[in-house]
């Protein structure tokens, strides 16, 4: 296997190649960039580094290396290898089903021996307490710390001799019926057997999911529906060409009352086995998180697009894996006071998630204004839904459309996105302010550009929630 220096490794930094060391063996994770449970970023973050400690700081699983196997490239030389870090494994200590002391049962005939014994002693006491006063040894008798003769000095009268010579008796019989009865009761109350001789008096049942109500007497399973690390099916229901190689994709939920409960912001990762590949890509739904039963998706095809073309050839009924959430960013009411956005074609989807959740959060202020760019305007997509929240709530949203290839009864904006009209709609940096980008790669590097000469400061590498320029 070949091998690979440390500034060799350190080359291969891009979001679009990157390598990593993981103890002291070198990978290349480009292509696994869209599979990784943690999101493309974490790795993105790590390029060109020697990740070991980061790896099992985080304790990947047996089946997390495993994975790795098939983006191994080769080793580091010896002369560059680094201390070995130690891997994690936690170990399990057996818990014993017994009591810590010793629950030796008697065998049956010895128990019955021990309880004719202690009973025996005990009858054995009262017999000799009787015995004692038929012949003559009455409580006078007895020493005179005894309670009987203590009470001597009050010159108690013959008379009543017999009377307390009965209530001694009594109580010595009293104290014998006790005696035995208690030894009787200790054979039966063993404490010294644990809990796990007894048989269970409660039947076993099957568990059963419990569902919790919502609005619109919906349900919300304690499954989610999603899950970052393990790619599941979702049938698509419903597709409709909403532009010219545009389609709105809808795919149901495993229950008509599911939610989605994608965090706005995030998006979800979509897989097929196209043409023997399988074909990984990320999408950002435009259905709402609370939306019920649903997730829909709108995507654009091109020409060389081996997920969009497959997407567009799906019809009703057919299936498609999905895993989520992803993404670096998770939108709350105090991202922001004021936030810019400016999207370039299906780059729109991010950015209506955000502004709808705004739009339909009566406790959210932010002001949202949106410079939205197309070609011409058959392409402006989901220009209804923008409209009708702009008007229903004008002081949360301000929409402007740019065309490039605008026709001649066009009233809006020409051209492309300037620093003009970012400084109109969006204005210069601030600490309560943010603005987020998507769309092509060529205009979202032009914007960047653009803020970086207005004073924004620009974003690394690797996208974080707390940058005042967020890219998708």
């Amino acid at each position: 296997m070949s091998t690979y220096t440390l500034e060799q490794v350190k080359a291969h930094c891009k979001p679009d190649d990157v390598w990593i060391i993981l103890h002291n063996k070198v990978y290349d994770v480009t292509k696994y960039l869209e599979d990784h449970p943690g999101g493309a970023a974490v790795l993105i973050e790590v390029a060109g580094t020697d990740a070991t400690q980061a790896f099992e700081d985080i304790g990947h699983s047996d089946e997390a290396r495993e994975q790795l196997e098939p983006y191994y490239l080769g080793d580091l030389p010896d002369t560059e290898h680094v201390d070995s870090v130690d891997i994690y494994r936690p170990t399990f200590e057996q818990v014993a089903q017994s009591a810590v002391i010793s629950v030796k049962k008697p065998s049956a005939l010895s128990s019955s021996l021990l309880a004719v014994l202690k009973l025996g002693l005990g009858g054995a006491a009262g017999a000799a307490a009787i015995s004692a006063y038929r012949h003559g040894w009455t409580f006078p008798h007895l020493p005179s710390i005894s309670f009987l003769s203590s009470l001597s000095f009050m010159n108690i009268s013959s008379s009543s001799h017999q009377f307390w010579s009965g209530v001694g008796i009594a109580s010595v019989a009293q104290f014998s019926l006790s005696l035995s009865l208690g030894v009787w009761a200790s054979t039966k109350l063993d404490v010294q057997q644990e809990f796990t001789h007894y048989k269970p008096h409660r039947p076993a049942s099957t568990a059963r999911l419990i569902r919790l109500k919502r609005s619109r007497s919906a349900t919300v399973t304690q499954i989610p529906v999603l899950n970052p690390r393990q790619w599941r099916p979702f049938t698509l229901t419903s597709k409709v060409e909403v532009a010219p190689n545009v389609y709105q994709l809808t795919f149901s939920l495993p229950n008509a009352t599911d939610i989605l409960n994608l965090p706005t912001g995030q998006h979800v990762a979509l897989r097929a086995l196209i043409n023997g590949t399988q074909v990984t890509r990320s999408y950002t739904p435009i259905s709402n998180t609370k939306d019920i039963g649903h997730i829909k998706l709108l995507i654009k095809t091109y020409p060389n697009g081996a997920m969009t073309q497959h997407l567009a050839r799906m019809t009703p009924g057919d299936t498609i894996e999905m895993r989520g959430p992803k993404g670096a960013m998770t939108y709350s009411s105090q991202y922001a006071q004021t936030i810019g956005m400016i999207a370039g074609g299906t780059g729109i989807t991010p950015m209506y998630q955000v502004i709808r959740a705004i739009c339909e959060d009566e406790s959210d202020a932010t002001r949202v204004s949106l410079l939205y760019a197309n070609n011409t305007e058959e392409d402006i997509l989901m220009r209804e839904e923008l409209e009708g929240l702009a008007k229903k709530f004008p002081q949360k949203l301000e929409v402007r459309y740019v065309l490039s290839r605008a026709g001649d009864d066009w009233k809006g904006y020409r051209g492309f996105v300037s620093g003009e009209l970012i400084e109109k709609h969006i204005g210069g940096p601030g600490d309560t302010k943010k603005v987020l980008l998507c769309g092509p790669p060529p205009m979202v590097n032009a914007m960047k550009k653009i803020l970086g000469g207005m004073g924004w400061a620009m974003p690394g590498a690797v996208a974080k929630a707390t940058d005042s320029v967020f890219c998708f």
